[in-house]
Order: C-alpha cells, then structure tokens, then sequence
C-alpha cells in the first residue's frame, strides 16, 4: 500500500509541474487533475499526520472563500449564475495542494527541466509559424489580428505565457542554470523569445505587464540584473527583427501603439462622439474599459458591503436601473481584479485582497532585505522572489484584467501561489 502511495506521489508531483500543460489542452483535464490534486494531497497529509488545518494561510483564503460563498447565496439568481461561487472553495485548496505535494518532490529535476524546454520551444515556433503564416501547425488562424497559437479562439497566450515566466525562472535557478557567477546564453536566447510571443501575441496589458515584472526583478534582484539586461536587450532586438526581416499576416505595432493611443484619446472605431465620456480629454485604457468602471462603480453604491455574487455584473448590467447610454460597459465582468472583487464579493472581500497585496508587497522587501544581507545567491530566497515578483506584477491593480472567478484564470493564478506557500516553507526549514 505505501509503495502505491509513493508511486502515486511521484505521479502527481510530476503532474503538478506540467499542469500548465493541462491549462493548454482545455479546462476538463485541468479540472479533473485540480480535485485529484485536492483529495491526495489532504489524505495523505492526514495519513502522515502533517498538515495543519489552523495554517494561517488556509484560513485567509477560507475567509476569503466565505466571503464569495456569502455574497454568492444572498444574491442568489439561479443555479448556473452561483456554482462557480458556491464551488470556489477548490480553487485555493489546489494551492495548499500544490504546497502538500511539493513538500516531497525534488525541483532540482533534469526532466521537468526538459520538459519546460521542450513546451516552450514548441509554443515558440507554433506562435511564429501563425504569425508569418496566417495559421500555426494545427490549423489554427489569426483571430482579429492577434496570434492565439494551441489556445484557438482562446485569446490567452500571451497571459499564459506571462504567468508561466516566473515558474520556469524558479526552475532555471534551482537547476542551477541561473546564478550570479555566469550567465546560461542559451536560456537568455529563450526567454527573450517567449517574451517575443507575448508581445506578437497582442496583449497588450500581457507586453507591458511583462516589462514591468522585468523592471521588478532588476530592482528587487540585484544577482540577476545583469541576466535581465541581457534579455531585455535582445527581447527589444527581436520585437525589431520580427517585423522587419520578414512580412508578418498582423501588425502587432499597430495595435500595440497607434491602436492604443487612438484609445486613449477617444479616436478609435467608436468616433469622436465618445470622446469626451468621463475625463473629457482621455479614456482610463479604452472606451469599452472605461465603460466597465464606470458601470460597475454604479453597481457598488447599491451593494458595497456584500457584493453582487460571482456573476452578478453580467447580469445587473443590462439592468435599466443601471444601464449606459448606448449599453456601454455591459460585459461579463468589469475586466479589472480590483474593481470586479468589489462589485461581486462588496467591501469585505476587498479588503482581503487588498490585505493580500499588501502582504505579497511586504514580502518582497523582507526577502531583497535578507538576500542582499546574505550577498551570496541563495537559490530557495532567489526563488521565492521571483514568485513573489510574479505575484505582484499579476495582481497588479492599476491594469485591466480577465475574469478573476473564470476557472482558467482562477487555475493559474493559485497555480503561483501555490509555488510561493512551498518556496516560503522551504525557506524556513533549510538552505537549498
């Protein structure tokens, strides 16, 4: 019994560190390998008498989650408008799952390594193959203009990609293949073309979220900055070679600055009638952004305190009460984490977000304060910085953002975080 226990640990470990895999290949696979992940993770740390269910972790995200129930049941629409509220609770019990399983499985591993490698290069060439070509190797074209490579009419590479970074630099250093004596060229050549992917990707909030985790990590990593100018040298060289070399099937250019600057300004597709909605001279992003905060600011004076349940704005938003001129800003969600969070969980759950950030934030200095005190390349504290980077750049509050309570957002975000509960753990146990 206990050796099919260990085997299936090894299983499972493995399937933890290729979930982004899963992410790809669609949200049932991921689902199901979600609740295994739960259920083994919690019977075999009971089973072994290791877990701690008063973890102060896991009774912030229980508050967080009860906050997100409550909302959800009192405003009750319908069955299909609240499962995902109702059911929350496993999404950030994937997080202590990945934290349980990690505790018994080695990261210093050559075939997660390869596998990374393999995946990235892989999505490299398929994004590049879609963008000279007009569709990428298994027939998948270019959706208004920007390139979606496996995830078809799914419109997340970039993102994905962004949220990925930070566990492949994590698994880079504890391989030793990142350290501050000399830098690995091979894998400066790679990163510095998945960052190209994100920017043909046309995220825009994707590219400048990626400069900005770049900026980050060179202010609060001082070991790597010389690695990081390295990548942002020729990530620029490669956005420059990409579009004058050869002919792309997109201008991402053109989207990426004029598209976003006749946003800003009010001159895009919606003409000049719109211009002058809420600044009078500039939109906050775009028109249609615009229109989501302000709708959803609407919403929150009439439900601050408790929200409008998980999907709550989708629905209120075509409400004649209170509806926009020409029904602007009506959406599934209000396309900001911040803003969405107080319109679906009220102030309460806000609050905890807020807490979280600034947690993460405090975080972040507590561990640039140890690493430069230490001044040696300690790889579970660079490590653990890197993820808290990650956390901070993907939470960051001033940027729009997906649909916090959508599965494939919600899988990821916690995907993160789950790396940073074991990162921090092992910090405190040991020196890697």
């Amino acid at each position: 019994m206990s050796s099919v226990i260990n085997n299936f640990k090894i299983f499972i470990g493995y399937g933890v560190l290729i979930f982004p895999l899963f992410l790809i290949s669609g949200p049932l696979i991921a689902e199901l390998f979600v609740l295994i992940t739960i259920i083994f993770s919690v019977y075999t740390n009971i089973r072994e008498k290791k877990i701690n269910f008063y973890n102060k972790y896991l009774i912030f995200f229980g508050l967080f989650y009860l906050s997100t129930l409550f909302s959800t049941l009192i405003n009750y629409y319908s069955f299909d408008y609240s499962k995902s509220g109702i059911f929350y609770f496993r999404i950030p019990l994937f997080a202590f799952g990945i934290w349980l399983i990690l505790r018994n499985f080695n990261l210093n591993n050559k075939k997660i390594l390869l596998f990374y490698n393999l995946s990235f290069l892989v999505i490299i060439i398929d994004s590049l193959v879609q963008y000279y070509f007009g569709q990428n190797l298994i027939g998948y074209e270019i959706i208004k203009g920007r390139i979606s490579s496996f995830f078809g009419d799914e419109l997340i590479l970039g993102s994905f990609l962004l949220k990925i970074l930070p566990i492949f630099l994590v698994i880079l250093v504890l391989n030793g293949k990142i350290n501050n004596m000399q830098n690995n060229y091979i894998y400066i050549i790679l990163i510095s073309f998945i960052s190209l992917i994100i920017y043909i990707s046309g995220e825009r909030t994707s590219f400048f979220l990626l400069i900005f985790f770049y900026i980050m990590l060179f202010i609060f990593l001082k070991s790597l900055r010389k690695f990081i100018i390295l990548i942002c040298a020729l990530y620029f060289g490669l956005i420059i070679a990409s579009s004058s070399l050869l002919k792309p099937k997109t201008n991402t250019a053109d989207r990426m600055v004029i598209k976003t600057y006749k946003q800003l300004i009010g001159e895009s597709r919606y003409g000049k009638e719109y211009k002058k909605k809420f600044l009078n001279k500039i939109y906050i992003f775009t028109h249609d952004h615009q229109g989501h905060y302000v709708l959803a600011f609407q919403i929150i004076k009439d439900h601050f305190i408790f929200g409008t349940g998980v999907r709550g704005f989708r629905l209120l938003c075509r409400s004649k009460v209170y509806i926009l001129e020409n029904n602007d800003g009506c959406s599934t969600h209000p396309h900001n984490t911040y803003i969405q969070i107080l319109t679906s969980n009220g102030m309460i759950g806000f609050i905890l977000l807020m807490i979280a950030y600034f947690y993460v934030t405090r975080e972040m200095f507590k561990t640039k304060k140890k690493i430069d005190f230490e001044n040696s390349f300690n790889k579970l504290k660079i490590s653990k910085q890197i993820i808290l980077v990650g956390i901070f750049v993907s939470f960051w509050p001033i940027a729009p953002s997906g649909n916090f309570f959508n599965n494939w957002m919600s899988m990821i975000y916690f995907y993160q975080i789950g790396f940073y509960l074991y990162l921090k753990h092992k910090n405190e146990k040991e020196t890697y």
